[in-house]
């Protein structure tokens, strides 16, 4: 070969260029615009989006009934994909949408690699335990063993083991909850 391109090589070389340096850009900036809690076992938000069929079949089969549906008011990207929100309104991890889901949006391999949905945040200016007030029922409620510590009274998170299911939130006594589940 000499080394020359003709005119189709080297527009099929750019353009493939092109595609992927775009992939990336968009694929990292969905990833980051991203504010809300996906269902656990969620892929990466662009392979989520892609992937998703938003047959609203996790929706119909979750038995806690926390997961909801983006409208079209939400945008033409997310419309019909699910979302929930732990702060509302807890997610037991049942894996019911998992199980369910038909194109492996949800999956199960993303799902016993890491379920988490989010991670809990202390907000200590809420907190009554930074108040001086004694109280435990985050640490009591949560599910996952080791997700949340009681140093001198007061709570703290531990990120390897929160899995952001809020029921902390839920079972927070304080009148501004004194705990927040944050998306990751």
């Amino acid at each position: 070969m000499n080394g020359k391109v003709n005119r189709r090589q080297f527009l099929s070389i750019n353009l493939g260029a092109t595609v992927g340096f775009l992939g990336n850009f968009i694929g990292t900036q969905i990833e980051q615009e991203r504010d809300f809690f996906r269902p656990p076992g969620a892929r990466n938000e662009l392979e989520f989006l892609t992937s998703c069929s938003r047959c609203g079949k996790c929706k119909d089969i979750c038995p806690e009934k926390v997961i909801s549906l983006f409208t079209i008011t939400d945008g033409a990207k997310l419309i019909n994909t699910p979302f929930l929100n732990p702060n509302e309104n807890p997610c037991t991890f049942c894996r019911k949408c998992v199980d369910v889901c038909p194109t492996d949006a949800l999956s199960i391999t993303c799902f016993l690699e890491d379920p988490s949905i989010g991670k809990a945040a202390i907000l200590d200016k809420s907190c009554i335990s930074f108040k001086e007030v004694m109280c435990d029922y985050c640490f009591r409620s949560c599910p996952v063993n080791g997700a949340i510590e009681l140093i001198e009274g007061k709570p703290m998170i531990s990120d390897d083991h929160c899995t952001g299911c809020g029921i902390c939130v839920t079972n927070c006594i304080s009148e501004h909850k004194g705990i927040h589940i944050l998306t990751i």
